[in-house]
């Protein structure tokens, strides 16, 4: 299973070059960012559907997405503390706040690859990933 994060660049790039003031980058930073947030919910629907025969695992990953969730949240309240963010951090706010939170998805989504790509058998340390051939047929039953 092979995946591609070049998308979203693409349509963002040439909004991005189109745009000539700060309300129309932040606009296509926004756009990035719910592509990549799409993206995320493709891939943990799909990981859904893969190991749909493991409850405990399904149960795992709910929560650990809860979790993420909240972590990315606090992060990036972390990274903005102001309340009054235009005020304290300008016009590029709406923007830095795309960028940093598209990053933050993509490395989800990153991490959360490994159970639709699988792991080689021997390794130890994998445990709730399957092997790439149960994912190969997991597929075939999708």
């Amino acid at each position: 299973m092979c995946f591609s994060f070049a998308a979203f660049g693409k349509k963002t790039g040439s909004c991005l070059e189109k745009a000539n003031t700060q309300s129309e980058m932040n606009h296509c930073k926004g756009i990035s960012f719910e592509k990549a947030d799409a993206e995320l919910n493709r891939v943990y629907k799909l990981i859904r559907k893969v190991y749909k025969n493991d409850k405990e695992f399904l149960s795992g990953l709910k929560k650990s997405q809860l979790i993420w969730i909240k972590l990315r949240d606090a992060d990036m309240e972390m990274r903005f503390p102001s309340e009054s963010e235009q005020y304290q951090y300008g016009s590029a706010f709406p923007m830095c706040h795309s960028v940093i939170e598209k990053t933050l998805t993509l490395q989800r989504i990153e991490y959360l690859k490994q159970w639709l790509e699988g792991i080689e058998e021997g390794d130890v340390c994998s445990r709730s990933i399957k092997q790439p051939y149960q994912i190969r047929e997991a597929f075939g039953k999708i």
